[in-house]
């Protein structure tokens, strides 16, 4: 994996588990229904304002056959690419080294170094990428071991902050990046019906400090919040977070948001995320999730982060068409973005003070 930080754990009682390698690889499939294998990774570029919102799932045990859910999100000055498919799951999707994304759009895979490389290639809109991430730290499971959410959303699941480098090409234009985020992989049962809404906030500010945080408001009427900050080689567990989205009036799109940790010790870390373009909608199911990258600004330092909510649009039988603030729709939406909420244009909601 190179040469990444070994970590100790503070602030949690139970055993947390860390991972090896081949963990970050699929893992065969189990019987059982809603079994599924994802990668996952969100990163933002501050300086040179790329970023993009990546997602292969391998659905094996779902209504209607095998399906790949795969999401392909990439954010430049020249514009927005979204492909958000959800296909048949083909034999060569079942990689060796990674995921394929259902056609040939996108895959990742892990090399020889243990970096993961994202490829995408959409001829069709002359969009392509090629991303390599590195990852700053160990694997290890900072999920909870009981709960809702450990029994019907994450029962395995891996999150590494780290930077990405590489070149995004659109319409013939190369912009190059080089930002930081955060990949995960998560396998086991998952049943994506049973959340009402979420938060997802996740900052990283370089190898001696990051955080991912969630909030998830279940169908049993009950609210879970976890997550953990890295500071150098500790991952600590807080004794409370509190998650603000500024979430427009469409109730899912947001300006950014708010995160605050409480340490073990009582430290108190406070971060903003300012959103540094539209939100990117992916919905999932019954789910409408999305994810805006953000600017993440903690305790004077500037770091690349994003925030994902979501809410039950319309029960969950179709996606929001236009919202204040994201884009739902795929394609390739040139050019750069005025993020204020005022904007009048077909891609977002209009806004008139009467």
């Amino acid at each position: 994996m190179g040469e990444i930080a070994r970590v100790k754990f503070v602030g949690r009682r139970d055993q947390v588990r860390l991972y090896s390698n081949a963990d970050s690889l699929r893992k065969p499939p189990q019987a059982g229904r809603k079994w599924q294998d994802s990668a996952w990774l969100n990163w933002w570029d501050v300086k040179n304002r790329v970023g993009g919102i990546h997602r292969i799932g391998h659905e094996y045990n779902f209504d209607g056959g095998p399906k790949v859910a795969a999401w392909t999100n990439l954010v430049t000055p020249g514009g927005i690419y979204k492909h958000v498919v959800h296909l048949p799951l083909r034999e060569e999707d079942k990689r060796a080294t990674g995921w394929g994304g259902g056609d040939d759009v996108c895959r990742v895979d892990f090399d020889a170094t243990g970096d993961s490389v994202w490829t995408i290639n959409d001829p069709s809109v002359d969009v392509s990428a090629s991303l390599r991430f590195k990852d700053f730290h160990e694997a290890f499971n900072g999920f909870p071991n009981s709960g809702r959410t450990a029994e019907e959303i994450a029962p395995s699941h891996i999150d590494v902050a780290g930077s990405i480098t590489g070149t995004i090409t659109m319409q013939g234009v190369a912009h190059r990046a080089d930002g930081m985020g955060v990949r995960d992989h998560g396998w086991g049962f998952r049943d994506i019906g049973t959340m009402r809404s979420h938060r997802y906030v996740s900052a990283t500010f370089g190898p001696e400090f990051s955080f991912v945080s969630w909030a998830i408001h279940n169908a049993h009427d009950t609210i879970e919040i976890f997550g953990w900050v890295i500071k150098g080689d500790s991952v600590i567990f807080p004794r409370d977070i509190d998650i603000l989205a500024y979430a427009e009036i469409d109730s899912c799109s947001v300006r950014g948001g708010r995160i605050t940790y409480t340490l073990p010790d009582g430290e108190v870390l406070e971060c903003e995320l300012i959103a540094e373009a539209p939100g990117l909608q992916n919905f999932f199911h019954n789910l409408g999730n999305n994810n805006t990258l953000c600017r993440a600004v903690c305790n004077g330092k500037i770091g690349s982060g994003q925030i994902e909510t979501s809410m039950n649009y319309y029960e969950g039988r179709r996606p929001a068409g236009r919202m204040q603030r994201a884009l739902s729709a795929n394609g390739f939406y040139p050019g750069t973005f005025e993020l204020k909420g005022d904007v009048q244009d077909e891609r977002f909601i209009p806004k008139r003070t009467l």
